[in-house]
């Protein structure tokens, strides 16, 4: 079986002949560690580590629950993939894509953009201008008894994380299943992953000085082709076998085989640009020899984030930054920025 989806995209060659590094670290409490990034897990098996807790965490299951050794299982499998390549799994329900989305992370990333530049932007585009207002508006930002009716004021108001979740909501929400739903929990889920995984491989690219704006989008394609899967699995047993559920090793496996053919699905749906299918292949196939491979990072990055705010990542940081093609001083600053938006500073 080749390797899974995550592993290939941690997979990186150890480098040779490295002599120890001692790093040292302030925890939220104010001690200090010093940590010889030489005792680390060898990579491949930090990689291993990730992507099994980050299953178990998806899937709410244990590790038992995700072995595959059964030929039962193995002919369940082909002929479910038979069955989503020919009739159940399709890209309709999928939401729009922004228009002026690249255009608008770009001047979000930019410190000397104005509030009169972004909402000229969010004005372009008559869906995230109304959705930009009816957020400013709710109970949770209303800062006043008066209604905000000008996008302007719903810029200072809501700052530029919260225009970038309204962007999110916007490209994630018609995906996501409400309270009560089979799929709620998984959706809730791969909606958590997905913002983490787009902030950081956005940070990424944005940090090392390429492409500020594309990469938020593309963070988001594999959290939504999960989406698409799984919701095409439940649909097929609704209809063959209501009453049984799938094992979470068969949804694993068919996310792993299935998924990134799902992302350049969606690419090719929405016309994104031809270095999008680029920044797909280098996250699907990653290369131990490449230095920028901004996808890959971010959501490997996302998945350890993810993992870490509920305690259930099996590897700390150094462990983290040993899977990406970055260096420390820009994991440093990616992780830094991601912790900032997880409290939402």
């Amino acid at each position: 079986m080749p390797w899974q989806w995550i592993s290939q995209i941690f997979n990186r060659a150890s480098p040779k002949n490295q002599k120890p590094l001692l790093v040292t670290k302030v925890n939220q409490g104010g001690n200090v560690n010093t940590i010889n990034e030489n005792s680390r897990p060898p990579v491949q098996q930090s990689a291993k580590d990730l992507e099994l807790a980050f299953f178990c965490w998806l899937l709410e299951c244990s590790d038992a629950d995700l072995n595959y050794d059964s030929k039962a299982l193995g002919e369940k499998e082909e002929r479910l993939l038979k069955a989503l390549d020919q009739d159940t799994l399709n890209l309709n329900q999928l939401p729009r894509r922004p228009a002026s989305f690249p255009i608008l992370i770009k001047l979000l990333n930019d410190t000397n953009t104005s509030l009169t530049d972004i909402s000229s932007t969010l004005l372009s585009d008559p869906a995230l201008a109304t959705k930009t207002l009816q957020t400013a508006n709710s109970p949770f930002f209303k800062i006043s008894s008066e209604s905000i009716d000008s996008v302007e004021r719903a810029v200072f108001v809501l700052g530029s994380q919260g225009i970038r979740n309204i962007i999110s909501t916007t490209v994630m929400m018609p995906m996501l299943k409400g309270k009560g739903s089979k799929e709620s929990l998984f959706s809730q889920k791969a909606w958590e992953w997905a913002l983490l995984s787009a902030t950081a491989s956005d940070q990424y690219s944005n940090i090392q000085g390429h492409e500020p704006g594309a990469l938020y989008l593309l963070g988001l394609l594999p959290s939504l082709a999960y989406l698409v899967i799984y919701r095409s699995l439940l649909a097929h047993q609704s209809k063959h076998q209501p009453f049984k559920d799938i094992e979470p090793a068969l949804v694993k496996s068919i996310i792993q085989k299935r998924s990134w053919k799902v992302c350049h699905d969606i690419c090719q749906q929405w016309g994104l640009p031809p270095s999008s299918n680029k920044y797909l292949l280098d996250a699907e196939r990653p290369s131990p020899t490449s230095t920028f491979t901004p996808l890959r990072d971010g959501i490997l990055m996302g998945s350890h984030k993810v993992l870490q705010s509920t305690n259930r990542s099996p590897i700390n940081d150094l462990n983290a930054f040993s899977l990406t093609s970055a260096t420390t001083a820009v994991n440093t600053r990616v992780i830094e920025y991601i912790e900032d938006r997880m409290k939402g500073e």
